[in-house]
C-alpha cells in the first residue's frame, strides 16, 4: 500500500518504479558491472581475510552514486546499496554477525555518520543478522583515495583496535567485515588482522564496489 501512495523513483535517472525490487530501473540495471568473481588481493604480502567479494564494479553510475552517498549525505541510496549487497553470491546461514569498517572520531564526527556502518546495519536487517560494531579506529589516517598503493599500506597499518570485552564476544564467530568499496584491500585487510588475532573464525569481506 505505501508504495501505491508514495511510487519509489530510479536513483540514477528518477524514473517512477514500478515494482522493481530495487530502486534502479531496468535500463540503469543494464548499464551496471555486475561482478560474479572474488576479488584478488595482489598488493598484500599477508591476506587475514579468508574472502574478498564485491557486487558492482566502481565505475560510471556506481561511482556517482557512492559519492553522492557519503558526501552529499544522500542517505535513501545507501537503502537501495543494502538491497545490491544482498545479491552477492554468500552463504549468508554461514555468517554470525555483520560488522562495518570504522571511521576515525573526529572523520565521523565531520561527516556526520559512518557509510559502512549505515550498509552493515541495513544488511544485517535485511538477512536477519546481528549488527556488531566491535571496531575502533584509533589512529587518524589520510585519506585512502589520495594516495598510491604502497602508502595506502602503510596508511592504514595498525589503525585499527577491539576492546577485550568485545574481544570475547567475536570469539569463533564467522563474522561479514562491510566496506563500501574495494581498491587494494589494505582497510578491510588490517581490521580483519585484529578481528582474527581476537579469535574471530571467518572474516568474509562485502564491499559494494571494488576497482578493476
Amino acid at each position: 500500500m505505501f508504495r501505491l501512495i508514495f511510487p519509489h523513483r530510479c536513483i540514477g535517472c528518477e524514473t517512477w518504479l514500478d515494482g522493481e525490487p530495487v530502486e534502479i530501473c531496468s535500463n540503469c540495471q543494464s548499464q551496471l558491472n555486475f561482478l560474479k568473481t572474488a576479488a584478488a588481493a595482489p598488493a598484500l604480502k599477508k591476506v587475514y581475510f579468508d574472502a574478498a567479494h564485491s557486487v558492482l564494479a566502481y565505475e560510471g553510475k556506481v561511482h556517482d552514486w557512492i559519492g553522492s552517498f557519503k558526501f552529499f549525505r544522500q542517505f535513501h541510496v545507501g537503502r537501495v546499496f543494502a538491497s545490491l549487497l544482498a545479491r552477492a553470491p554468500l552463504d549468508w546461514h554461514s555468517v554470525d554477525a555483520v560488522t562495518p569498517v570504522p571511521l576515525h572520531f573526529w572523520r565521523r564526527l565531520r561527516r556526520g555518520f559512518n557509510p559502512a556502518a549505515i550498509l552493515a546495519f541495513a544488511l544485517a536487517a535485511k538477512i536477519q543478522k546481528p549488527f556488531w560494531p566491535v571496531l575502533s579506529k584509533k589512529k587518524h589516517t589520510r585519506p585512502q583515495t589520495k594516495q598510491n598503493r604502497e602508502a595506502r599500506l602503510q596508511n592504514v597499518k595498525g589503525a585499527f583496535a577491539l576492546s577485550p570485552k568485545k574481544q570475547k564476544a567475536i570469539a569463533g564467530k564467522r563474522l561479514l567485515l562491510i566496506d563500501d568499496v574495494l581498491t587494494t584491500g589494505a582497510t578491510v585487510n588490517e581490521c580483519a588482522k585484529v578481528l582474527k588475532r581476537a579469535g574471530a573464525k571467518q572474516v568474509v569481506v562485502l564491499t559494494l564496489a571494488r576497482t578493476l
